[in-house]
């Protein structure tokens, strides 16, 4: 009995190191791509890991570059990449790509203003000015409700002065409002404009819809790039799922997963007008883990809410396109840039080692056995391979790290192979390198 278990041990360890490929770059992966994926999701474990950004650029320029990829969303608000998409385009007054992204003062502001993402933003400009087929670079999130509804007053005033008109004399309650927590705050102790909101913005984006083609002919007038119009409506979707999450965040029971799927549906409602709006769109959307990853292999997915269950934008994008591959991203140790708590100065962390019998624990010793130090496996080929068809524990960062509750904080239960299609692991990683800023505002049409 003894040598059969021995023996049925290292059988499967012998068949398991078959699946467990070197890693060196992003060239190691890219034929694991199909050739006809056209909605491509790169996740991360954290929010604020060098290697994880550099991979996932890396990989972006090579679809860009010869597989016509075409389209680029971030898990930020489309408020915050618009002037940078400008910028991309040749059409903003910006000099570097630095600059564009001076309008971004939120937390968590190092996912953004890095290294990493300035190099990928240049390389974007330059690859526009040489192509025709032109590459945009926008966020998918619904945070910022009152920077859209400026944006949506700034856009309305050159195109269509009636409009704007009486949208700001029927929000008179919104517009003293300086930021969306403060609307926030006055919207959930009214219940007339709890009411009010979500219709009122239904219609103002129907009136937006009806007149594109108006639209259309006024900004090729005033030289005004037409993705405004799609800006328009895209901040109308803000207005309203924003104001949705929000109200949720504050209403809901501790536990609810009401205001993450409210989320997560925005997020897909935007990869769909785009994939609609831009001929031919070809799309890679970078999100944590914890989006892009399939939500149906957690243990709290599933695909309805009657059991208070999660999902996602890597769930429903699987459902909705055809062509959807996903790729997620781990590690064992390093550093880690993080904030203790929301809207707190971020620091360096060291991470704690994964958890015992975590998937990442069992990855990195496959790795140590095979004497690399970074893999990646094609789940696909996973689905009856132990212990990435079994549940286990998978750690997720996000902005905040609670380093010492990690298991209550930092861990869900999964099944990789279910997962994801692909996964990258990198056992030592580091922190993201921030650039130094420099502090304007250019946002113009």
């Amino acid at each position: 009995m003894k040598y059969n278990n021995v023996k049925n041990f290292f059988f499967n360890n012998i068949c398991i190191m078959d699946y467990i490929k070197n890693f060196n770059q992003s060239d190691s992966i890219i034929h694991y791509i199909p050739k006809n994926t056209d909605i491509l999701l790169l996740g991360e474990s954290t929010h604020g890991t060098e290697e994880f950004y550099k991979n996932r650029s890396d990989i972006t320029k090579q679809l860009v570059s010869f597989d016509n990829f075409n389209i680029i969303l971030f898990e930020t608000d489309w408020f915050n990449l618009y002037n940078v998409n400008k910028y991309i385009h040749n059409k903003s007054e910006n000099k570097s790509a630095k600059e564009a992204l001076s309008n971004i003062h939120s937390f968590p502001i190092w996912l953004w203003k890095n290294n990493i993402i300035i190099d990928l933003i240049e390389w974007l400009k330059k690859f526009n000015e040489k192509s025709t087929k032109k590459v945009y670079l926008l966020g998918l999130d619904c945070y910022l409700l009152k920077e859209s509804l400026d944006w949506l007053y700034a856009f309305l005033k050159i195109i269509d002065i009636n409009l704007y008109n009486s949208i700001y004399s029927n929000l008179k309650f919104m517009n003293k409002c300086k930021t969306t927590t403060e609307f926030i705050n006055i919207a959930i102790k009214n219940p007339q404009i709890d009411i009010f909101i979500q219709d009122y913005f239904q219609q103002i984006l129907i009136q937006i819809q009806n007149n594109s083609q108006k639209y259309i002919k006024k900004c090729n007038e005033l030289n005004i790039d037409t993705i405004a119009i799609i800006s328009a409506e895209i901040c109308c979707d803000v207005i309203i799922n924003s104001y949705e999450y929000f109200k949720k965040q504050y209403l809901e029971p501790p536990g609810s997963n009401a205001s993450w799927n409210t989320r997560d549906q925005h997020m897909l409602m935007t990869t769909m007008k785009l994939k609609d709006k831009i001929s031919k769109s070809k799309i890679i959307i970078w999100a944590h883990n914890s989006h892009i990853g399939d939500a149906t292999a957690t243990e709290h997915g599933g695909t309805d809410f009657s059991n208070n269950n999660s999902w996602n934008l890597g769930q429903m994008c699987r459902a909705m396109f055809e062509n959807t591959f996903i790729i997620g991203f781990g590690t064992y140790n390093g550093s880690v840039l993080a904030a203790p708590k929301w809207d707190d100065k971020h620091n360096i962390y060291v991470l704690n080692v994964p958890i015992k019998d975590s998937i990442e624990e069992h990855i990195y010793h496959f790795c140590k056995s095979r004497n690399i130090n970074n893999c990646f496996i094609d789940l696909k080929k996973c689905k009856n391979i132990s212990p990435f068809n079994t549940k286990k524990k998978q750690r997720m960062i996000g902005v905040i790290y609670n380093s010492n509750n990690e298991l209550q904080s930092h861990y869900i239960t999964s099944i990789l192979s279910d997962h994801y299609d692909l996964y990258i692991f990198i056992s030592h990683t580091s922190h993201l390198i921030e650039p130094s800023q420099k502090k304007s505002f250019t946002d113009s049409f």
